[in-house]
Order: C-alpha cells, then structure tokens, then sequence
C-alpha cells in the first residue's frame, strides 16, 4: 500500500493461488457415484492402540492416516483430496490508518478443508510503501522542511508539500 492509502483506506483486488473444493466429488475424494469405505483396520475409529511393554498407546491408524475412512476409487480431477488448485480474485478493504505488519482477516476465504471441511481465514499482512517526503510514526506523520534562520527566531508560515 502506499502511505496514502493506508492513512485514507482503500478497497484494494488481490490474486492468490489456493486449494478449493473440488467441483467434481465435493470434497468427498470419491468418484462420483461411489463413497468412501470404512477402514478395516480401525474400524472407522482413525486411532489403533498399540501395546508397548506394560503400556498401551494410541495413535493415528497408519492405514487411513487417522480419517477412520479409506476412499478406493478416487475422484479422477482431484486424485482423492477433496481440494483442486485454482486462483482466485478477492476484494479486500484496507481500513484507514493501518501500518505495516497489520493483519486483517477474510472469514471464510482461506483453503478449503480437506475431505469437505469448511474453508479456513485468510489473513492478508499489510506492507506500506516508503514515502519520499514523509515518514509515519504510529499514527504521526512527519516531514523534514528548511527554514531560514529569521523564520526559526521569529516564527512563521510555511508551505508543507
């Protein structure tokens, strides 16, 4: 943003690449017409107890990595994660007097979750450009303009760019 910009605010366009729900099996990772099995080896739990000594411990199943379910024919658009690669155009209004550092949060239009999870916030990390004559301070702005020695004793008006 420029320094202007952020003082006054601005609606600005941005371009990000991101992970959207496939269109084609809606997130599931199945092929249309088929659904996701349940895994026989956790019996759809997503944990197995594994017994180590005296103790038992749980853990994600290492046959469907924890999801309880096993997709055996998978969406051929999105190979059976639910999310494709695409780019997308967001509006994003910038408030007035934000700074450098600032993050304003999009609800709702992060990636899409994987197997037909909601979509997560996108946070968008403000940048102010360096002004030529100005420099900001919080919420001060500051210039640096010669004056003539009179005009320091006795005071005067001067024009600020």
């Amino acid at each position: 943003l420029t320094l202007e910009e952020a003082v006054r605010g601005v609606t600005k366009e941005i371009r990000i690449p991101t992970l959207e729900e496939c269109d084609t099996c809606h997130g599931s990772g199945s092929k249309p017409g088929s659904s996701p099995i349940t895994c026989p080896t956790c019996h759809g739990n997503g944990q197995v107890q594994m017994r180590q000594g005296f103790f038992t411990v749980q853990q994600a199943c290492p046959h469907c990595h924890g999801r309880g379910k096993i997709i055996k024919d998978p969406c051929t658009k999105c190979h059976g994660h639910g999310r494709v690669e695409k780019s997308k155009t967001l509006s994003v209004k910038i408030p007035a007097g934000v700074d450098t550092g600032d993050r304003i949060r999009l609800s709702g239009e992060g990636e899409a979750g994987e197997h037909g999870a909601p979509a997560g916030d996108l946070y968008v990390q403000v940048q102010v450009k360096a002004h030529p004559i100005f420099q900001r301070e919080e919420n001060n702005l500051y210039c640096e303009v010669p004056i003539n020695f009179a005009m320091a004793a006795l005071g005067g008006e001067i024009e600020v760019p």
